[in-house]
């Protein structure tokens, strides 16, 4: 089975770790969980240590990086659940939709393996003046969202959908692409830009990564975004979507 990750995810648990603050945000929708469904589980992120929690992970090179302690995982898609009907009380999923071939197919399975709550961290592109992907990087915008599902799809295919924002500290330890909002600098590292899927996509970038660091020396930067500076936390378009599980 090739994933994705299998070419980009190398050393990806260096960067990708789970952010306590987030992992509270998430956890506070994980009310009343029996068993769960992690999918697109990754290298094991934000999965509860306490909670019954099978991981499904379709790159072979996520799945070596996962700790001896980690919760059990499969090789699969989501488009094609190998488990039995009604297997699991809720499904969680952290930043993986736009990686999936077939989010409709994958919104069915879901349906039909869980019971009760589906459990979605996602990124609405259209919603956020990120000055990242505002200022340097538009293109990312165009391609997020043409890959992330709509909430029109999440509502034509669950009950009771509903969206709030996920918050982002200042300090996050957690590199995904808006992560480092507060410290601009983070986005000349190489290895910063390896472990977020979207540089992965995008050619000809020297050119934008020069000026932002041409930005960040002179003051530019700073001056541009002078209304986040002051602000320990950052509602960047990142959203947590809960819905109920249509039968």
């Amino acid at each position: 089975m090739k994933a994705t990750y299998d070419q980009i995810g190398i050393n990806y648990a260096q960067k990708r770790k789970s952010d306590p603050r987030i992992a509270a945000q998430i956890l506070d929708r994980l009310q009343g969980v029996e068993k769960i469904l992690n999918i697109g589980a990754g290298t094991g992120s934000y999965e509860p240590a306490n909670m019954d929690l099978v991981a499904l992970e379709p790159s072979l090179e996520m799945i070596k990086q996962r700790s001896a302690d980690a919760h059990p995982v499969i090789q699969g898609v989501a488009e094609s659940l190998p488990f039995e009907d009604n297997s699991f009380s809720h499904a969680l999923t952290i930043l993986s939709m736009h990686h999936w071939k077939n989010q409709a197919k994958a919104f069915q399975e879901i349906n039909r393996v869980v019971t009760d709550q589906f459990i979605a961290v996602s990124w609405n592109p259209k919603s956020t003046g990120f000055w990242f992907t505002r200022d340097y990087f538009p293109e990312i915008v165009e391609m997020d969202q043409h890959t992330f599902p709509s909430i029109e799809l999440f509502e034509q295919h669950f009950n009771d959908v509903k969206v709030e924002p996920l918050l982002i500290p200042e300090d996050c330890v957690d590199g995904f692409l808006a992560a480092y909002w507060k410290r601009p600098e983070a986005y000349l590292d190489q290895n910063v830009r390896n472990s977020i899927s979207s540089f992965s996509k995008l050619d000809h970038i020297e050119e934008r990564l020069q000026r932002l660091e041409t930005d960040i020396k002179s003051g530019a930067w700073h001056q541009q975004n002078q209304s986040i500076l002051h602000q320990s936390e950052l509602d960047a378009g990142y959203i947590i979507i809960s819905a109920s599980i249509n039968k």
